[in-house]
């Protein structure tokens, strides 16, 4: 379970310059295929070994970077009549070794889950400004999704 690839999930490598004064890490520019909107940038700081989530957006397409720790990212696709319907991708991502850009459409459900020993901060730049009547929460452990949390 978590190899799957989920439809319309797209990962992209991000660029890090780095010197001795240290790093600029590039996330998402207007330019970018995978950039539609600006609603809200944000981000969530993530204690060592917690998990936040289950959540998924209506409307918002997500763009997640980690510009702090390591993050694994596990998406689930409940769109009917989608190619990838009930499958799970995990995804790994950190700013040094596996430093990517992670953008999901709307309709998807995403939870994450901090693997660095203090924390990791995840950044969003989502397309809608904050609407919670535009999203729904579940807890960690639901009837929909079958995946279990490894604390």
């Amino acid at each position: 379970m978590g190899s799957e690839v989920i439809k319309d999930v797209i990962i992209t490598p991000l660029k890090q310059i780095s010197d001795e004064r240290g790093s600029v890490l590039h996330f998402l520019k207007a330019n970018s295929p995978n950039f539609l909107n600006f609603g809200e940038a944000y981000f969530s700081k993530i204690n060592a070994g917690l998990v936040k989530g289950w959540k998924l957006h209506f409307l918002a397409h997500q763009n997640f970077c980690v510009p702090y720790g390591a993050v694994k990212l596990v998406v689930f696709d409940s769109r009917k009549g989608s190619d990838s319907e009930g499958l799970i991708q995990e995804i790994i991502v950190d700013n040094s070794s596996n430093f990517k850009l992670v953008s999901l459409p709307p309709n998807l459900y995403y939870s994450f889950q901090c693997l660095s020993k203090d924390y990791s901060i995840l950044a969003n730049i989502s397309s809608e400004i904050h609407d919670p009547r535009e999203s729904i929460v579940l807890p960690l452990d639901n009837d929909l999704i079958e995946y279990k949390w490894q604390e």
